[in-house]
């Protein structure tokens, strides 16, 4: 059988179609955990939202992204996916098959690409990772990355790279445990941080009549400065490209993302 053009594939891929259109409309954030195949992504999934996904040291274990909601430290929510494990030289037939999978990838806002601290070539492996996010039109999406397993490091098991030399070749990048949660607080913060500088700070004057628009700025993005003056209430928010077109009419300058 194909499973790239199965009845049960087609299914899969219109339904996570539909998924998307729905969290698209939501404009939630969405963060995909990317990785070589065994970095500990569901198991990072799951330490961070409690999705109880399948975590299995085999090939393709997750073949259908798990969507959880997390909230993150200033108390944005976000959209996070587990996605395929990727391998070097992903078979066509397999990028085929995944296709709908790997597509929530692309629609990303953000990647956490999660790699084995402890693993014999971990940049070798980020590198195949890479090549794959390429292939399926990622390559441009921003990018956090997560040193995982410096529980094992911390064990004693002798990493191929020390970590420290890892962390400074890669600048913004965070060490953690998933298995037991050591440094997670700290990629939260990361999150919240890369996303909040993927925003634009736009100000807007809203008429007093429109309370109906101040509300929904205060909903959909974060309000930095709020002043009132004899034409209305002028406003200085960070929101996303979406959200700033939505509210364009209101809009009297725009920034560059910060």
């Amino acid at each position: 059988i194909n499973i790239a053009s199965s009845p049960t594939t087609s299914r899969l891929r219109a339904t996570r179609r539909t998924q998307r259109k729905a969290r698209s409309r939501s404009r939630n954030r969405t963060v995909s955990l990317v990785g070589y195949t065994n970095a500990g992504k569901s198991t990072l999934l799951n330490r961070l939202t409690g999705a109880g996904v399948l975590v299995e040291d085999r090939l393709f274990a997750t073949l259908d992204p798990r969507v959880r909601r997390l909230e993150l430290p200033g108390g944005e929510a976000v959209l996070l996916s587990d996605t395929v494990g990727f391998v070097r030289k992903l078979p066509t037939t397999l990028v085929e098959a995944f296709q709908s999978t790997l597509e929530v990838v692309a629609e990303s806002d953000l990647l956490v690409h999660v790699v084995d601290a402890s693993a014999a070539d971990p940049e070798g492996q980020m590198e195949a990772v890479r090549s794959v996010l390429v292939e399926i039109g990622a390559g441009d999406v921003p990018e956090l990355v997560a040193f995982n397993k410096v529980d094992r490091v911390a064990a004693g098991v002798e990493p191929a790279v020390p970590l420290e030399r890892l962390r400074a070749r890669y600048p913004g990048s965070v060490a953690l445990s998933a298995l037991d949660g050591e440094g997670t607080d700290d990629l939260l913060v990361a999150l919240a941080d890369r996303l909040r500088a993927l925003e634009q700070v736009v100000e807007l004057r809203v008429p007093y009549h429109r309370g109906d628009v101040l509300a929904a700025l205060h909903r959909e993005g974060e309000v930095l400065v709020e002043a009132h003056d004899d034409d209305g209430t002028r406003v200085r928010a960070r929101l996303d490209p979406a959200a700033t077109a939505g509210f364009r009419e209101f809009v009297v300058a725009e920034g560059e993302p910060a």
